[in-house]
């Protein structure tokens, strides 16, 4: 897997109250600290920990543990500043399990231990240090952690267990000695992310639901930020108690002031502080020693302006965090909440609140009052709103778990400019889009969208084929534009999915329905074949059965009613796009309410669209949903596909990515570690050839020869017809002239040996020539920011000029390699169109699932090149590779559960 970034310096997180602790290694100068923890615990305490009630042999203990030593690491957790917990193990190499069956014998095993303060166990303290301490053993190599624990201890007993891992526990004497192996287990993982998710709605709960807000800065201006957000505040019946913050006046708006913060009657959960920049920092302190539990920092000035921006951004980051407090922006809007019970618009824009089960996130301000100012005019509610701006601390993570976990969110719809954490992202967003959709708009797709997004929130932009994988590996639904994301947000949130692409079209007028019935193949639809039933069901009532239906302009709204319940009952068709004209003679009105009638009792999606009119929705008769109705047909139609897609997806089983048999890891490690160790870049041909079959790539028979005698011997053992290559690292043959083709006796081979050898090195490679078949190219490259990225397209010489290729993200399923073909504009060459030879498509997926599994193993192999692949039935042969290997940037362990840090890291 990608290299990981190990525990060295403070990093904060969260316990299941959603309280902000730190964890760090600890040191000598600890020392203090730690006996000052076990001279705060109660004398249960030491006993559960040491089994006797010795304060001198804890003390003694205390000062061992935080000396440093092989083998030995100590962690400890911090609230406002003071110790409440140490954890720590130190390793046993070759200790056995005492189990027959011998499991770990001879591996690392480490022995650990934990205290907590009495004050704050069962807040999940323990357990942050455990996962903290299993991530460094982990990566110091450690396979099995042993704990003894008094059999009386349960919380104990119950802590370890709920970590995941497959434990066993022998009990003896009133003692429990408990060990586990530590192998990433798909339970392991569900219960990290479900302890993660818990602690980070309980973190953001004073933020998107508080119960009292300050404004720090309230003006009494009209115009000024600080005025406005007050405002806001009042004109959306904020249902709880709200404060104002000013030294220069005694109210605002009717709000009584105070001059500082600590002043304030209470504690409120949240402050909006519109201050400049210079004052921030200080207005920080001041709310978090009152208590204060979430703050959004309106103004500019910060990490988008440049280094001292920077500077000072991490600055009130660590004040804010050093009081537990989480921080939304700086260079922000603000936050909305339309929910009756909580009605807050802490935002200063003049925004349309309609409550809704949409919630958005937006990097930039503009985009989302643009958003919402759009929703309301289509009648699309939006139940919470948070503009992130510079994300400091608050970002699109955090508010995935959040909203994951609201039942009133049922879509959730973003702009981004950048995805700070892309590995914790994809394991967080994998987990959300299975219950819930999320579209995201993200900006940067050319070199001078990545400029700009730079210089307006200082984002780190990867490159957009990796954000595209990202994305798609994530379930993720990526919209191009505003409107598509609203249009699609409409349908997802008001309407049922489509169990499948069939679409029946019903309207008045020939030509809209022909421009829908044309959208459907883009949009990845199909226009339904009515099933005979509904052909003869159609018939009766007067119609044509013929897909799209047009029932004239004279139809009438009741049996518009009659056609549009006949097609959605029909087995043959998965959703129904109606399609109407207003025409003189008929009652627009009364038509759309015929199409609503006809949606109210289906459970399929339809979408309604009156050609030339507004956008908008339709309450349906007898429930509490609504009909979304579009301008335009295509409008329609590609928000109805954006729906399909997220059905598929849903519908699809979950699944891990492989790890196919025949894998030899260990030597196509080594073999890539000695040419870090050897400062090489490119691999020869022959180490390229060891990892590739490391892994069971199919890459061609070879030998390297230097003269043409070594030649005719290896000729012997490879066969006619042969292919001679230069054999220098990193080449591209082609490109200087250095591959001979159908080599047929020895005589052609010594020739071309001996030119060859001319022009490099004196080394040439040998291959058996492979017979015609589809040329397809395969690789591994890495983003700086996404990781590991596995390619595969169409291939030969021509690959640069086609630029056919789809990317994934490392590691894949089975299912997404299939995906990564099906993307490929010439995928249907590899069944045979035109007399194309049939490809093994099973060995297709084979390979791309491979080349995953090399490129999570081996995160140094930087850029790998197969070039080309001849696809046949038979299977695949690799016949030119190339592999450049570089020391890997470290990446935080996604599992690792950790808030985001000062600017600069993720």
């Amino acid at each position: 897997m990608a290299a990981l970034q190990i525990l060295d310096d403070d990093v904060d997180t969260l316990t299941r109250d959603g309280r902000v602790v730190h964890i760090r290694r600890l040191h000598p100068d600890d020392r203090a600290a730690v006996l000052g923890l076990h001279d705060r615990s109660s004398d249960e305490s030491i006993y559960r920990r040491y089994f006797a009630f010795d304060r001198e042999g804890a003390g003694r203990y205390a000062a061992h543990l935080v000396q440093p030593g092989e083998g030995r690491c100590a962690l400890g957790a911090f609230a406002d500043g003071e110790l409440v917990g140490v954890g720590g193990f130190e390793t046993e190499p070759g200790t056995g399990s005492g189990t027959d069956s011998g499991a770990h014998s001879g591996t690392a095993a480490a022995e650990f231990g934990l205290l907590v303060a009495d004050a704050v166990q069962h807040t999940g303290i323990g357990t942050l240090l455990l996962e903290h301490l299993i991530a460094i053993a982990r990566a110091q190599g450690v396979r099995h952690l042993i704990g003894d624990v008094l059999a009386s201890n349960a919380p104990m007993l119950q802590v370890l267990h709920d970590l995941g891992f497959a434990a066993t526990t022998r009990t003896e004497h009133g003692e429990a000695r408990v060990e586990f192996g530590l192998e990433l287990t798909q339970a392991v993982v569900a219960a990290i992310s479900a302890r993660e998710q818990a602690a980070e709605v309980a973190s953001l709960r004073p933020l998107l639901a508080p119960r009292s807000v300050v404004v720090v800065g309230a003006g009494q201006r009209s115009g000024t930020v600080g005025h406005e957000v007050l405002r806001n505040i009042l004109d959306a019946g904020f249902t709880g108690a709200v404060y104002a913050v000013n030294p220069r006046r005694d109210e605002v708006l009717g709000v009584r002031c105070v001059p500082t913060a600590s002043q304030l009657p209470e504690a409120p959960d949240l402050a909006v502080v519109a201050l400049p920049a210079a004052a921030v920092a200080e207005a920080v302190r001041g709310l978090g020693e009152r208590g204060v539990r979430a703050v959004v920092l309106l103004g500019a000035g910060f990490g988008e302006v440049g280094p001292a921006g920077i500077a000072l951004q991490d600055q009130v980051l660590a004040l804010a965090r050093a009081h537990g407090m989480r921080l939304v922006g700086p260079n922000c809007l603000g936050v909305v909440n339309t929910d009756p019970a909580t009605r807050l618009d802490a935002t200063f824009a003049t925004l349309a609140r309609r409550p809704g089960s949409l919630a958005v996130l937006a990097q930039s301000g503009a985009f989302g009052a643009a958003l919402l100012a759009a929703a309301a005019r289509v009648h699309l509610g939006v139940g919470q709103f948070v503009s992130i701006g510079n994300k400091s601390d608050v970002g699109g993570n955090d508010l995935l778990l959040a909203w994951d976990a609201d039942p009133k969110v049922r879509v959730i719809a973003g702009y981004l400019e950048s995805i700070g954490d892309p590995h914790r992202f994809v394991r967080i967003a994998t987990g959300v889009t299975r219950h819930k959709p999320v579209l995201i708009v993200k900006s940067g797709r050319t070199a001078a969208g990545q400029a700009a997004g730079r210089s307006h929130t200082a984002a780190a932009a990867s490159s957009d084929i990796a954000v595209d994988a990202l994305l798609r590996a994530s379930g993720v639904l990526r919209m191009r534009t505003m409107r598509e994301l609203l249009d699609a947000s409409r349908v997802l949130c008001d309407q049922p999915l489509p169990r499948g692409p069939r679409v029946a079209i019903v309207g008045n007028s020939g030509g809209p329905e022909i421009l829908a019935a044309d959208a459907l193949l883009e949009a990845g639809l199909v226009v339904a074949d009515l099933d005979p039933a509904t052909d003869a069901a159609l018939r009766q009532l007067g119609t044509s059965a013929t897909n799209p239906l047009d029932l004239g302009a004279a139809v009438q709204p009741d049996v518009a009613t009659a056609v549009l319940r006949t097609v959605l009952a029909s087995a043959s068709v998965d959703a129904v796009v109606s399609v109407f004209t207003d025409v003189a003679i008929t009652d627009p009105t009364a038509m759309g309410d015929a199409v609503a009638a006809a949606a109210a009792g289906s459970d399929k999606p339809l979408l309604a669209v009156s050609v030339g009119g507004r956008s908008g929705s339709r309450e349906l008769p007898g429930t509490r949903n609504r009909m979304p109705v579009f301008t335009f047909p295509e409008e329609a139609v590609a928000a109805l596909g954006v729906a399909h897609r997220y059905g598929r997806l849903r519908a699809a089983p979950a699944a891990a990515p492989v790890r196919p048999a025949g894998i030899e890891a260990g030597a196509a490690r080594a073999v890539v570690d000695a040419a870090l160790r050897d400062g090489r870049d490119w691999l020869t041909t022959e180490d390229t050839h060891a990892v590739l079959t490391g892994y069971g790539i199919p890459v061609c028979p070879q030998a390297v020869v230097t003269g043409p005698d070594a030649a005719v011997a290896a000729a012997t053992g490879l066969g006619y017809p042969l292919v001679a290559k230069l054999a220098a690292p990193g080449l591209h043959k082609t490109e200087m002239g250095g591959v001979h083709l159908a080599i047929t006796g020895e005589a052609q081979l010594r020739a071309a040996v001996r030119e060859l050898a001319g022009r490099s090195d004196g080394r040439v490679l040998l291959q058996p020539m492979i017979g015609p078949g589809t040329e397809l190219i395969g690789g591994i490259v890495h983003d700086r920011q996404c990781g590991q990225l596995v390619m595969i397209g169409a291939g030969g010489v021509l690959t640069d000029v086609l630029d056919d290729r789809a990317f994934g993200l490392a590691p894949l399923t089975e299912h997404a390699a299939d995906d990564l073909v099906a993307q490929l504009r010439a995928s249907w060459l590899l069944d045979g169109y035109r007399g194309a030879p049939v490809v093994d498509r099973a060995a297709v997926r084979d390979l791309i699932v491979r080349l995953g599994v090399l490129a999570d193993d081996l995160p140094a192999v930087a850029e790998l090149d197969l070039n080309p692949i001849i696809a046949r039935a038979d299977g695949l042969h690799v016949v030119d590779a190339r592999i450049r290997v570089a020391r890997p940037p470290a990446h935080p362990d996604p599992l690792v559960r950790q808030l985001r840090g000062p600017r600069g890291t993720p």
